[in-house]
């Protein structure tokens, strides 16, 4: 029986393709593999053009360094199907579409820093096939050598797809946090006086921390690290429309499934200056269920309003709802 490839397999593949191109001409052997690797599943093809056209946008993913690569590299234009100008012009239009900020992927090798600003997400693919996707206002440190594969999430929220390599195990630091894994898709988020939050989408990961003992967490379930509770990890199984709604920041949308409206403005405000203002305590608590443009908090408003039969208006830099 066939296994039909999950879409971060496909996703990983396209971006390796986009990544070999833009750093060299191909070989005629590695033209056709392409070819034949784009005709295999209709899927591929929208995962390349969003993989060619993040290459194409890679000044907003620029490491610090002095010594990152340069975009000047010759790049190969495909002979068959699609060509680049195509590509990047319908790639173009699913990234409007899906409402993100900023998008970038680039190539890291060791010591490298990656952040977002707030409102920006940001897609990266390691030198071994892992992917990383950064949501606002977060920043990881990339150290990898002949044994060990580490991440330093710094703060804020990243989805690892891993590739497997048994010899070097893949290690993302956070706080007091440590998950370790060797081949699997997995969130950590790191706020300030918040616990540690590990979702595991796919496969199994271990997560430690210095007071426990290690904790294995498999898909469909979530790790919480808190150095300060009596029991430092707590693991619960979590529901798959609930981890879907907690991977929508890819797309650059929120999920709200019964949040209390005072949540939900707490949840715009990672993505936005522009800060939603509950007046009423009552109508705080009131609840809300929809998708929502992470960056379009006046939208979220008017849709409050709409939905409530409330009031919403612009006051300065804050987006005021109120009963009357």
């Amino acid at each position: 029986m066939t296994v039909r490839e999950s879409s971060a397999q496909i996703e990983q593949q396209a971006a390796m393709w986009a990544a070999r191109l833009d750093a060299r001409v191909l070989t005629a052997a590695e033209t056709a593999d392409l070819d034949a690797w784009l005709a295999g599943d209709s899927r591929r093809l929208g995962a390349w053009a969003m993989a060619r056209a993040a290459l194409a946008r890679v000044e907003l993913a620029q490491p610090a360094q002095d010594d990152a690569p340069h975009e000047d590299a010759p790049v190969a234009t495909r002979p068959s199907a699609l060509d680049r100008r195509t590509l990047l012009r319908n790639a173009g239009m699913a990234l409007a579409a899906s409402a993100v900020g900023a998008v970038g992927l680039g190539l890291l090798g060791q010591g490298q820093h990656y952040a977002t600003g707030k409102g920006e997400m940001l897609r990266i693919a390691l030198d071994d096939g892992s992917i990383v996707n950064l949501n606002t206002a977060s920043g990881i440190d990339v150290q990898f050598t002949a044994e060990q594969r580490t991440i330093y999430l710094r703060g804020g929220e990243a989805l690892f797809d891993v590739a497997k390599d048994a010899a070097r195990p893949f290690v993302v630091v956070a706080g007091d946090a440590r998950v370790r894994a060797v081949g699997t898709a997995f969130t950590v988020r790191h706020e300030a006086r918040r616990p540690i939050d590990v979702i595991v989408s796919e496969g199994v990961v271990e997560v430690s921390e210095a007071r426990a003992a290690p904790v294995r967490v498999a898909q469909g379930m979530r790790a919480m690290v808190d150095p300060r509770a009596a029991t430092p990890i707590e693991t619960a199984a979590i529901a798959p429309e609930t981890i879907e709604q907690e991977l929508y920041w890819r797309e650059g949308k929120i999920a709200f499934r019964d949040t209390t409206l005072a949540s939900a403005a707490a949840q715009f405000a990672r993505y936005n200056d522009e800060r939603i203002v509950i007046a009423d305590p009552a109508l705080a608590q009131e609840t809300i269920t929809g998708l929502f443009v992470a960056n379009d908090p006046r939208g979220f408003a008017e849709a409050v309003a709409q939905s409530l039969g409330v009031v919403a208006r612009i006051d300065g830099n804050s987006i005021l709802i109120s009963p009357t």
